[in-house]
């Protein structure tokens, strides 16, 4: 999958997995190399670094998000996370998070808004399982 491989590029995803511990390889790149067409087309990829966290975040728009989920990859306290978090809520969830109108560490699609959280022991993207 060219295209998801270069979007990852583009946002330094590589980079930001191997600051966090993630093999890249393993993990990203080898199971998209296996997609016909990119199952991520309606996020966007973005790494974030602040506060002494590298955050790799794949995000969907304020017009998707009542369907579609944002995931994020984080170190906190030496342990890695992968959660998947919506505005729906899940059978299941281990948190809710009450986004702040701004802050350095989130992207701006997810401020102001209540997201229900996944904390998801599978570190591989959701969409590429």
């Amino acid at each position: 999958m060219n295209e998801l491989l270069d979007i990852w590029e583009r946002a330094g995803v590589a980079q930001a997995c191997e600051k966090i511990g993630l093999d890249f390889e393993r993990i990203f790149a080898s199971p998209a190399s296996e997609c016909s067409t990119n199952p991520y087309r309606d996020h966007g990829w973005l790494v974030v670094e602040q506060e002494g966290f590298t955050v790799i975040n794949a995000i969907i728009e304020d017009a998707e998000q009542d369907r579609l989920f944002w995931e994020e990859w984080y170190l906190h306290e030496g342990e890695i996370h992968h959660h998947v978090l919506s505005l729906w809520r899940p059978p299941a969830y281990d948190e809710l998070f009450s986004a702040p109108a701004h802050d350095e560490i989130h992207p701006q699609q997810c401020f102001s808004k209540q997201w229900y959280v996944i904390e998801d022991p599978d570190m591989a993207p959701l969409l590429l399982r």
